[in-house]
Formats: structure tokens, sequence, C-alpha cells
């Protein structure tokens, strides 16, 4: 099947919209905020065909991939929409692979097309948190958290949370400068982050989104941007401070959750990437749960066997507030 694949813009909101809300998926990369950010410069696309969304995304040092494909609804051919996919993979150079598998789709692809099989992949897993847990930061698990958070009071009372708005805009984007000028990651410039953080600063009322900044001595130190994206669920996409106050991360999470997460019962604070760092600070949140997700590939693949070999680092979940 052709596709024609055609870049992410604010007018395509309806139309994925159409095609992903009404599966309730608790996956942060499918909330459309969060493919426009990212999806800039053509890294994310989507096309239609056979009453099915097809979104492909191709990031700099990693080969192009597939998310599942969405159906209109259940009465879609599924197991077309993915064969179809395949083929159109195959015949334009890019290896078979779905990534991002997650409920529903996991069983629905596993049962429309056995040839399928489907990998857990650890460092895409979503660290999903109690909202009242990130709100009042209760329990011997979050001390060090509070602790933090109070010398920080105590050093700075002159603090002020303020809720984010695009005037913030230059101002947030000096805290992500500097905050990058300490942290080398390939992921900073694989996935052109700068872009994506000026995309969400400056679209902040056309996509929905919300945020909070802390200013301290008259000046911002810290930004976070988020959204709810199910009645039950909020997400966070960017949190930035800078180094030199301590507490300024667990602060700005604290406030922001405080004044826009209330009415949700989860948090979604997003993959860790496999990066130690980035794993040892959300695991240090005592998450609530994760939300596991797939690759898949055609069995005896090629693919499926350089999948197999990614961590597989079991999760235990924290179940309850402690």
């Amino acid at each position: 099947m052709n596709l024609d694949f055609k870049d992410i813009t604010l007018s395509s909101e309806e139309l994925i919209n159409g095609y992903i809300k009404q599966w309730n998926c608790e996956n942060a990369e499918f909330s459309f905020a969060h493919m426009y950010i990212w999806g800039c410069d053509g890294k994310i696309q989507y096309a239609e065909g056979d009453g099915c969304l097809y979104i492909k995304l191709d990031f700099a040092g990693e080969d192009t991939f597939f998310w599942p494909p969405f159906p209109k609804d259940e009465k879609t051919d599924y197991r077309k929409a993915l064969l179809d996919a395949c083929e159109y993979m195959k015949n334009n150079g890019i290896k078979p692979v779905f990534r991002s598998v997650a409920a529903p789709f996991d069983e629905m692809m596993r049962k429309a097309c056995p040839e399928l099989e489907l990998v857990p992949n650890r460092k895409n897993f979503d660290y999903i948190y109690l909202s009242e847990s990130l709100i009042t930061l209760k329990g011997k698990k979050l001390h060090g958290k509070r602790n933090h958070i109070n010398k920080l009071l105590r050093e700075h009372p002159d603090f002020v949370y303020e809720n984010l708005t695009k005037g913030h805009y230059e101002e947030c984007m000096a805290v992500y400068d500097e905050w990058c000028m300490d942290h080398k990651e390939i992921t900073i410039t694989q996935y052109d982050e700068r872009s994506s953080v000026e995309r969400a600063l400056l679209n902040l009322e056309d996509l929905g989104l919300t945020g909070g900044a802390i200013r301290i001595g008259g000046v911002i130190k810290a930004f976070t941007v988020g959204e709810k994206t199910l009645p039950h669920m909020s997400q966070i996409h960017i949190e930035k401070a800078a180094k030199d106050i301590d507490g300024l991360y667990p602060l700005i999470n604290q406030k922001y959750a405080e004044a826009n997460c209330a009415d949700t019962t989860y948090i979604n604070r997003e993959e860790d990437m496999g990066l130690e760092g980035l794993r040892k600070a959300k695991q240090s949140y005592n998450p609530y749960k994760m939300t596991e997700k797939y690759d898949a590939a055609l069995k005896c693949s090629r693919e499926l066997e350089e999948i197999k070999t990614q961590d597989l680092e079991v999760f235990e979940p924290a179940g309850c507030l402690k």
C-alpha cells in the first residue's frame, strides 16, 4: 500500500486525535502535544490508509520505525493494517519494526498478527506516579525530597512559583541553555531537544499545555511543561532547572503537581531512555507502576534478534502509598 506521509502541524491535531483519543492510551508518546513537540523537521510524520493512522519516526542516529497503526474503530482490519505497514517499510528500505507498542495495541497486535513477536523495551517504559504522592511527598521513601525542598525554602524565602505563559519564553530558554552546558547526553542533539523545548513554550495555549516556573531573586531558575492527557492522568513533557540551587527539581515537581494535577489520579513522567542518571532520578520518586511498551518484528527476522538484546531489567512497582 502506498502511504503519503505528512509533517505534523498544529492543524493536524483534530485528525490525529480522531484516531488516537478513543483508545485511552496511557503511553506518553501518543499525546498529540508530544508528537508535535518532538516531531519538528519531519522527524515524526503521519499518513492515513484503509481506516488506519500510521506514524513514522525518523531520528538521527537510529533506524526509521513505525508506531503501531491506530485503527479508526474496532471494525478496521488490523491484520491488514500491520501487514501493509510491514510491506511499506520493506519497499522503502526501512527495517519492519514497530516500537512503543503499549496497551491496547499489544494485545491487538498479538491477536491479529501472530507472525510478529513483541519484546519489552525497558528503557522506553513510562514512569507512573500517584498524583497525591508527588503533591504531598509523604512517606519514608520521599523523605529526602522533603528535606531538599525545606532547605531551599530556608535559604531562599523569596522564591515565587508562577504559572507559565508564552511571555516566559526567553527566560526559560536561558535556563535551558544553561542546563545544556552541563549535560552532554547524545539524546540532546539526536532528538533536537532545544527545538522541542522552543515548540512547547511558544505553543502552550494551542497545544493545551500548562507549565510552572520557580523564580528566585527575581530570576527564573526552573520550569516545567505538562498537560492533562486523560481524565485520570497528567503528563510531564519538560522539566529543567539550574544546577546552582539544591532542591529546585523536587520543588518545581511538587509545585506543578499541586497546581495542575490534583484532579488526576496519576502523573506520567515519561521514560528514562536507558540513561543511568535519569533512571535513578525517576526511581527516586517511588513510581507506582510502569506503562510497559514493546518493540515488535517478524519472527525469525534479523530485526527481531536485534531488539532482543535490549535492557530487560525487572521493575518492582510501589503498588500503594508508603
